[in-house]
């Protein structure tokens, strides 16, 4: 691809053109898509005759361009086109060598349709000619998407996106129909009668785009990227089932994509929905019918001029070639200032909002009394608290402001959808509480005026980014080279390969290794009972401050972030232990004062915290117990050779030697999958990592299980496997088998009984199957409950019953899940009355006989603690200290652990993890002239399988019509 874009470079420079060219690079080829300008048209027409081909330009020779004129002149013109021929031959062998060496057809753009034309006269406010007012220099990039969807739609082939076009003549009187249907209009009423009442029409574009130009009557879905748009089609599938729907764009592409994607997620809820869309964009309608036409306002394009009037459109008209039109005067204004609400459609490089940078809309009126500070339409419920300069403020004003962001902080602390946005009020809490303290302190230095958010520059007007890029003009004309120079990618590493995340890993790899923890499961086990319960050790525990921590007192956040300092009393006992720390130093430490220790060596706890401080705490660390099998199960596959080399795993590994295997591993309920919370040494991953003989910490998770959970458990040693799996499952490429013990008589087309409530109703009997389709999302984000709400993620599920059991009132049900979200197939059985056997979080009612005595519990963990463990590291003083604080070495086990770490309720469900199969599949695309040949490439399947629980092998069923059912199932098993 390197190649292709030093061809389109040399190119545009021989044309002396400069512009944004974007060039797709996917498996399934999107094209190239960009804007270019050039000082004359024949530059322009050029570059366009070079991406046409040579054998569209041997069909449609360039006319002579000879005007008759003086000799001096016809030289010049000859020069030029002599000029322009030879750059278009240039290209045409270097375009010819990447498609020899990428062994793919030459590209070439199919029509001279597929371009778009504006005429535009230099406002000379940058250069003495239009070339510069447009664009300050040539960038050409290489992207996965010329649309960028993070990934979302980039299973749209090209092919899919070749239907529905409708030419901007058939949009007219589309348009022209539906006004007249929206109106009563002027036509007859059988006429109106043929026009659809439930007919949708959408903008595809930003939010920005529409609010300074529209077809009136379009829905605006409020997105800030195209990204956005797939969600919002899934939140309304069910508003746009059975609709007639017409989409638009600027230039054609995004509905291209949006239309494809929308008829492929439609399909699955309705057959008769059909979608459209207007080839072109609005700048090809806009160019047909201009002001006269029904767009109203301006036309948001991606140059300095960011919007253009209809009536500037007006190509091919018989209008000015000045791009001014004949009726700017009675120019459409739909567009209003946030602020004053008044008429206003100019979008200024300095009005960008404060918060995301986005472009807004506010009048030259408003400006001067906001002091640069604005906030798009998506932040004006933050135009009163969150600000880029606070020197200007009093500090009342910032408390002001700091129990507003709180106010709106506390009705976003559940769900991940508020991630971002609390990350972003976080920032803003620290950098108001860091300015308060500066307040105090007297060491505020600030001023009233706000230095340029991209170049830091105190008189910028906003021109140094985007299409404006006045400061990398600048850069360039001192050094020409750079712009030869291919700007080096940012490569964002992934989390695990991140400086603080390698380095906490090594340190908790030193801590394994030093206390020999890496045990496997029969060690620490009872024998009878089955309870696997290590003996305790000293523990460091360290919390780097975040950014809502910032300003607040050590006590304060003690007090409201960590539950085992609520006690007043408890606190104030582990400050006097020197328990607790700041940057390694004790917190209010009277033992380390008395003991004639200089003060700075302690700190009080009512001292302000600041970012990048490390809160740390010594405790005596006891895990909760688990139920293991003396060995746990674990089958090794191979990744096929096909996938291997075909996804690129083996380039991604630095070891020549590297094991491209999946570690299918049977995880027991009550054991999480890896270390987390007060789970060390009875996690899955380090006790199968002792036991299959595998370096510490080395056992990566492709997926996760419930802790309460039992069944298969991908895992993989190394990353590159690991990220394929992952993407595989992300794509829906993994299809997952359950089996669940649920309470009641779930239906089945051999049962013959009424609907046991109103949800099984909605069931969809489906080739014996039932499928299920409801929303969820988070309730309670302490407690991790989730429920079927209004507004939640899409979720789908399958269920097949497999066994009834008259005596216990209990179901077998197979069980798949259709898409991936947390608690799934819990919250879609409780909600259609059939919850899963012990599942206490979503079962109001369950069983009191618990599967172990809370006393055989209690007593592994009391034993545990006679175990004798190396304290390393640590003084006399901190080991007495830190046991005598510790609640399960003072008899206070329950206190220490609630019911679920215990191995009571909650602890273990009836649900199991029994069968994955894993498809890897390609796309190949084949470009010919205005063909697209798909090629589905399969790379093979991997089913990885474990055995059924006892409960799932053991049911008795009482049903004789599902006997044969029930055995085949069994059969299938072994």
């Amino acid at each position: 691809m390197a190649l292709y874009q030093k061809a389109l470079a040399d190119l545009c420079k021989s044309l002396n053109l400069t512009g944004r060219i974007l060039v797709g690079m996917s498996d399934d080829a999107e094209g190239i898509n960009g804007t270019l300008a050039g000082n004359e048209k024949k530059d322009v027409w050029a570059f366009c005759r070079a991406l046409l081909g040579k054998e569209w330009c041997l069909q449609n020779p360039e006319e002579n361009d000879d005007d008759g004129g003086d000799s001096n002149g016809i030289n010049i013109k000859n020069s030029c086109r002599h000029r322009r021929d030879v750059a278009i031959e240039i290209f045409w062998e270097k375009s010819l060598a990447f498609a020899t060496a990428a062994n793919i057809p030459v590209v070439e753009i199919d029509t001279p349709e597929d371009f778009k034309w504006s005429n535009v006269e230099s406002n000379g406010s940058d250069s003495n000619n239009g070339v510069e007012a447009m664009f300050p220099d040539l960038q050409i990039k290489l992207v996965k998407e010329i649309i960028g969807t993070g990934g979302v739609l980039s299973s749209v082939s090209i092919k899919d996106t070749s239907e529905g076009y409708l030419s901007p003549e058939q949009w007219h009187e589309e348009m022209k129909k539906m006004k007249e249907a929206a109106t009563g209009g002027s036509s007859s009423s059988s006429e109106n009668k043929s026009i659809p009442d439930d007919t949708v029409l959408i903008d595809c574009r930003n939010h920005k785009e529409y609010e300074i130009g529209h077809f009136e009557g379009s829905i605006d879905p409020n997105t800030k990227t195209f990204e956005q748009f797939p969600r919002w089609v899934q939140e309304n599938k069910s508003a746009l089932k059975d609709k007639k729907i017409l989409m638009y764009c600027t230039g054609g592409i995004r509905c291209e994509k949006a239309s494809a994607y929308m008829r492929r997620e439609l399909e699955t809820v309705s057959e008769t929905t059909t979608v459209k869309h207007l080839k072109g964009g609005i700048h090809k309608y806009l160019d047909k019918y201009g002001g006269d036409g029904f767009f109203s306002g301006s036309n948001f394009v991606f140059d300095r001029r960011v919007g253009v009037d209809a009536d500037e459109h007006t190509q091919n008209r018989g209008k000015d070639s000045t791009g001014t039109g004949n009726g700017s005067a009675n120019k459409r204004i739909v567009g209003h200032c946030l602020y004053c609400k008044k008429s206003h459609d100019q979008f200024t490089p300095d009005a960008v909002c404060t918060v995301c940078r986005e472009l807004t809309l506010v009048c030259a009126d408003c400006k001067p009394s906001l002091h640069k500070e604005y906030h798009c339409v998506d932040h004006q419920y933050l135009k009163n608290c969150y600000f880029s300069n606070l020197s200007r403020f009093t500090q009342e004003e910032l408390n002001s402001q700091l129990h507003e962001l709180e106010t709106l902080f506390s009705k976003i602390a559940v769900g991940k959808r508020y991630k971002n946005l609390r990350r972003t009020l976080q920032r803003q809490v620290g950098r108001i509480n860091h300015t308060l303290v500066a307040i105090k302190s007297g060491t505020m230095v600030g001023s009233n005026t706000l230095a340029c958010r991209s170049c830091g520059d105190v008189k910028c007007d906003g021109r140094c980014w985007g299409v404006h890029g006045l400061k990398r003009k600048l850069a360039l004309q001192k050094n020409p080279q750079d712009l030869d120079e291919q700007p080096k990618k940012a490569v964002r590493l992934s989390s695990n390969q991140r400086s603080g995340k390698v380095l906490q890993k090594q340190k908790d790899i030193e801590e394994i290794k030093r206390f020999d923890l890496q045990k496997p499961p029969n060690s620490h086990r009872c024998q009878e009972t089955c309870i696997r319960c290590p003996p305790p050790f000293l523990r460091i525990l360290s919390s780097s401050v975040k950014g809502k921590w910032v300003g607040k007192s050590i006590e304060s956040v003690l007090k409201t972030e960590f539950h085992d300092f609520e006690d007043p009393d408890r606190m104030n006992a582990l400050f006097r232990k020197s328990l607790v720390q700041l940057n390694g130093i004790p917190v209010n430490s009277e033992a380390a004062l008395t003991k004639g220790v200089n003060a700075t060596k302690a700190v009080s706890q009512d001292l302000p915290l600041k970012n990048m401080d490390i809160i740390s705490r010594i405790t005596h660390w006891h895990e909760p117990p688990v139920l293991v099998p003396e060995k746990i199960t674990v089958q090794k596959l191979s990744l096929p050779n096909k996938v291997v080399e075909h996804l690129s795993i083996r380039k991604a590994c630095n070891d020549a030697n590297s094991d491209f295997s999946i570690y299918c591993i049977d995880k027991p309920s009550s054991v999480p999958v890896h270390p987390t919370g007060p789970y060390l040494q009875n996690s899955l991953t380090i006790m199968v990592e002792a036991q299959e003989g595998l370096e510490t910490r080395s056992l990566l998770p492709c997926h996760r299980l419930d802790r309460c959970t039992s069944g298969l458990t991908l895992c993989c040693t190394n990353p590159a496997v690991a990220r394929c799996i992952q993407a595989q499952m992300n794509h829906k490429e993994v299809e997952k088998i359950y089996v669940a013990r649920v309470k009641g008589k779930f239906p089945s087309k051999l049962i013959d009984h009424p609907p046991c409530n109103e949800k099984e109703k909605s069931l969809i009997l489906k080739a014996g199957e039932f499928l299920y389709e409801a929303p969820i999302g988070v309730v309670d984000i302490k407690k991790g409950l989730r429920a079927v709400i209004e507004g939640g993620k899409p979720a789908m599920s399958k269920f097949r019953l497999l066994g009834y059991d008259f005596t216990s009132n209990t179901s077998l049900v197979e069980c798949q899940p259709l898409t991936g979200r947390q608690h799934q197939l819990r919250v879609h059985l409780k909600e259609l009355g059939f919850p899963i056997h012990n599942d206490v979080l979503y079962c109001d009612q369950v069983e009191n006989r618990q599967r172990i005595l809370k006393a055989d519990v209690i007593k592994a963990v009391t034993t545990a603690i006679g175990s004798k463990v190396e304290e390393k590291g640590f003084s006399t003083d901190q080991i007495e200290a830190a046991r005598e604080m510790c609640s399960c070495c003072q008899g206070e086990v329950e206190v220490a652990f609630n019911s679920a770490q215990l191995l009571q309720s909650g602890a273990i469900i009836d649900l199991h993890a029994r069968k994955y199969i894993i498809s890897f599949t390609t796309n190949k695309t084949q470009k010919k002239k205005a063909d697209a040949i798909i090629h589905d490439e399969s790379l093979g399947k991997i089913e990885c399988k474990i055995d059924v629980p006892a409960w799932a092998k053991n049911f008795v069923n009482t049903n004789a019509e599902l006997d044969v059912a029930m055995a085949e199932w069994l059969n299938a098993l072994s």
